[in-house]
């Protein structure tokens, strides 16, 4: 029997909406699905989530803090493989998702690569995911790699070393595993490693203190309240 080296984590929290697509995508990949695992963190959700989830996952678990990060820490110690994977619950990956994934942690402790936006509803927003892409194009080169946590692969060893996502830094917990990571080792852009990504969280309006959150964050360390920017965790 063989045994799967990648265990792609998908945190939850009432996603009956989006979870079963973005499932259906990640179960049509271009490796063999022994090659994988799928596992749902969920923070206790009061939809079908659950019920969806588990016609697709190999594991679900469910934990009751309703933070992102805490779910991917949670989903990750339910692991036994040396790679791991996240994705969002309404991130759409591409068919060569895991395998770019592997194949970008040969000789790296990280990996990411580009976004799109999922809806088609506003330039300005699709215009944000393109810039988060590049972004994560171009600091990686720079080897200061800021990223979403919607897209990251990683060495569970390493993933592990640096204490895994910051529940403390709750709005920026992807940028900072980002620059963690890179402390401990090799971070790479993968061009195949694409996903979308729903752009359903964000507001035209508060775009730009979304944005100088980061900024912030990045410059100076510190970053706003968690309720000022996800209202799902």
């Amino acid at each position: 029997m063989v045994k799967p080296i990648v265990s792609i984590i998908v945190p939850t929290y009432n996603e009956e909406e989006f979870i079963e697509q973005t499932l259906k995508a990640l179960l049509s990949q271009t490796v063999p699905k022994e090659k994988y695992e799928i596992i749902v963190s969920d923070s206790s959700s009061t939809d079908k989530t659950l019920s969806i989830a588990k016609k697709y996952a190999d594991k679900v678990v469910v934990c009751k803090k309703h933070s992102a990060g805490f779910g991917r820490n949670f989903g990750a110690k339910q692991a036994s493989t040396p790679l791991l994977g996240f994705v969002d619950a309404d991130t759409i990956v591409e068919s060569t998702w895991v395998e770019a994934l592997i194949e970008g942690l040969e000789k790296a402790v990280a990996c990411t690569g580009p976004i799109k936006s999922l809806e088609r509803n506003s330039i300005i927003l699709s215009m944000f995911f393109w810039w988060w892409g590049f972004q994560s194009w171009i600091t990686t080169m720079l080897h200061y790699p800021i990223f979403p946590g919607y897209n990251i692969g990683a060495r569970k060893k390493a993933f592990d070393q640096v204490g895994g996502f910051s529940t403390e830094n709750i709005t920026v917990e992807d940028i900072k595993l980002g620059l963690d990571l890179s402390k401990v080792g090799k971070v790479v852009f993968n061009d195949r490693m694409k996903v979308k990504t729903s752009n359903r969280r964000l507001n035209e309006i508060w775009l730009p203190s979304y944005i100088w959150n980061g900024v912030k964050f990045t410059l100076f360390g510190k970053s706003r309240g968690w309720e000022q920017h996800r209202k799902d965790f």
